[in-house]
């Protein structure tokens, strides 16, 4: 039969800090170090005022505020990254597809074909095209003309 040990508040809330700056550690080798369970220090993390602020309603974030939060993680090492998605509560797969649609809208909008203005010289152009076309078409039907009236001589 287990025994239940009760741990003092400062104890408590140093074990909670130190998963949530844990780097690149794991929760379990933090708990094993500690010598206590897993879940209750799950426990103490959804007591703690940090992880209770973590699990309000996910907020909604403005254009602003993703572009703000991709841009800061950019070049965070991934121990950073995960410290900086727990302090505001995000999740690392939200923000890898707030940088895909950032870098999806940037590659659109360069794609886009620009509207020139058209301008004489344009309508020029086009008149002379069709001007062209139509002399082609009238050489081709004199030309099938000479090559009949051949034939029947």
């Amino acid at each position: 039969m287990r025994t239940r040990r009760s741990y003092s508040k400062e104890f408590k809330d140093s074990l909670v800090l130190k998963v949530l700056n844990r780097g690149n550690r794991t929760i379990n080798e933090i708990c094993e170090q500690e010598g206590v369970s897993v879940g209750s220090v799950g426990n103490w993390l959804r007591k703690s005022a940090i992880v209770a602020g973590m699990q309000k309603q996910s907020r909604s974030w403005s254009a602003e505020e993703k572009l703000e939060a991709v841009s800061e993680t950019r070049k965070m090492a991934e121990a950073d990254v995960g410290i900086y998605l727990r302090k505001e509560g995000l999740h690392s797969h939200r923000l890898n597809e707030w940088r895909s649609d950032a870098l999806k809208s940037l590659d659109s909008s360069l794609t886009k074909p620009q509207k020139q203005k058209k301008d004489e010289r344009d309508e020029k152009i086009a008149s002379l095209e069709r001007d062209l076309l139509r002399k082609d078409r009238a050489l081709a039907e004199a030309s099938a003309l000479l090559i009949l009236q051949k034939k029947s001589t």
